[in-house]
């Protein structure tokens, strides 16, 4: 007859299992929206909504002047921005049993993730300015990938802004750009994109050109800025026309102010963040690409920004009689306008690996 062992898995019951009390390293995203802004802090007191004002330009001057006449005056008009100031938060409830038991401390790590959690959301609230007014289609919320485009896979680049275009369904902040030499995304093969569809030097020229041709300044070191996913990135570095571009590039390293800076293209700093919207269904994989100048967003926040909370139970707390539960949560008070449409372009490339 065989021996019997007697092993660890016969005898599981008598062994322990270790918990490593040093952290697993948590993945966060890259954020970048904010930083394009200018802030206006909204005062207490002040209501609940802000209005942005700027002159209208004149033109300049289309007839001659008489000797002993003047032309006609003309008027000095002025636009204006509203917007309403939105709240947004998240909570975690926490068991006072888990607080006393648990190996790492919950609340610890409760504000860790939290705090990133707020990250994402200002990042989105600007995105609402940006693309769709849609809480659940920008960033990486739940509708972006199947929906952010889904009713414009046929439209023309001209019918996508709510400033100037003309299609009924949701529109967004800014002018948008096709990388493609066609009229619409839908015409695009999604197993081979050709190299204008897709990121690169000819689809962030287009974009550059939109910019100049509207006297949009670039920001403070000369620079325009776009904030692109890192699909849309990595399509880019294995596009022939970016290759050639960069080999014959010489202007070598150069300093720069913002965050997860990636590339330089015709005088445009790309920023890597995977929390930039992706539209991917089993047709089309489009990436959208923002890229502006200074003067086209701005943001307003009610006190402060974001506010961090901690709530623990205490004497004379009475929805809570055996003290059981505690919260920790954030909240912000916050929106983002297009303060010059003119100022930015919305870029949309397919993507190749």
């Amino acid at each position: 007859m065989a021996d019997s062992d007697t092993s660890v898995v016969n005898n599981n019951n008598l062994l322990m299992v270790y918990f490593q009390r040093r952290l697993i390293k948590t993945l966060h995203e890259n954020v970048a929206f904010y930083q394009l802004c200018e802030k206006y802090p909204l005062p207490l007191g002040a209501g609940t909504q802000m209005t942005f004002n700027g002159w209208r330009k004149i033109s300049a001057a289309s007839t001659t002047l008489a000797e002993a006449s003047s032309n006609a005056a003309v008027a000095l008009s002025s636009r204006k921005v509203n917007v309403t100031v939105n709240s947004y938060g998240r909570s975690v409830k926490l068991t006072e049993l888990l607080e006393l038991t648990s190996i790492l401390p919950p609340v610890e790590g409760a504000m860790r993730e939290l705090e990133h959690s707020a990250r994402l959301t200002l990042d989105n609230v600007v995105q609402l300015a940006v693309f769709k007014n849609v809480i659940a289609q920008v960033g990486q919320n739940v509708d972006t990938k199947a929906k952010i485009l889904s009713a414009w896979m046929s439209a023309t680049a001209s019918s996508f802004c709510s400033n100037t275009g003309t299609n009924a369904n949701t529109q967004f902040g800014f002018p948008v750009v096709l990388a493609v030499t066609g009229t619409v995304l839908s015409g695009v093969s999604k197993t081979a994109p050709s190299i204008s569809a897709r990121l690169g030097p000819i689809s962030i020229r287009k974009a550059v050109v939109r910019l100049r041709r509207l006297a949009c300044e670039p920001f403070a070191d000369g620079r325009y800025v776009g904030i692109a996913h890192p699909n849309a990135l990595a399509t880019m570095f294995g596009n022939s026309d970016w290759k050639q571009w960069q080999f014959n590039y010489a202007g070598g390293p150069q300093q720069t102010m913002y965050k997860n800076e990636s590339a330089l293209v015709h005088n445009v700093r790309l920023i890597d963040s995977p929390n930039a919207p992706r539209y991917a269904v089993a047709a089309h994989s489009v990436n959208l690409t923002f890229i502006c100048g200074e003067g086209a967003l701005g943001i307003t926040e009610l006190n402060g920004g974001i506010e961090m909370i901690i709530k623990r139970p205490g004497p004379q707390t009475t929805s809570e009689p055996f003290n059981l539960n505690s919260y920790v949560s954030y909240k912000l008070r916050s929106v983002a306008a297009v303060l010059n449409p003119s100022c930015g372009v919305i870029v949309l490339t397919h993507e190749l690996f």
